[in-house]
């Protein structure tokens, strides 16, 4: 079954979530900028890591590409052994998303 990945990755990362794709010959995928804006930014928040406020947004990477399964899965597994290789407040976010139909 075919799967959506998403990829949210602070763009410090960048390069190592390139070598990840390159390691596991992932050749197809689309990325883009983005800036996250959170309204309340008390560090209490589980995502007050990701958004900024409005004054200082947080920039960062939104990466994603179809993929089979097992290499959606392997992504994922490669995604969470970098987040535990490094100590960082902004780890790789991964997320897959089943795709029920398409033409």
């Amino acid at each position: 079954m075919m799967k959506f990945v998403i990829i949210q990755c602070v763009k410090a990362y960048h390069h190592e979530l390139e070598q990840i794709f390159k390691s596991i010959k992932i050749n197809t995928y689309s990325e883009m900028d983005v800036e996250g804006f959170m309204k309340n930014v008390d560090g209490d928040s589980d995502f007050s890591n990701w958004f900024g406020s409005r004054k200082n947004p947080y920039n960062y990477m939104v990466s994603f590409t179809f993929l089979a399964e097992d290499k959606a899965n392997e992504l994922l597994q490669r995604i969470d052994e970098f987040n535990h290789g490094v100590e960082a407040i902004s780890p790789m976010n991964a997320y897959i998303v089943g795709v029920e139909k398409y033409v």
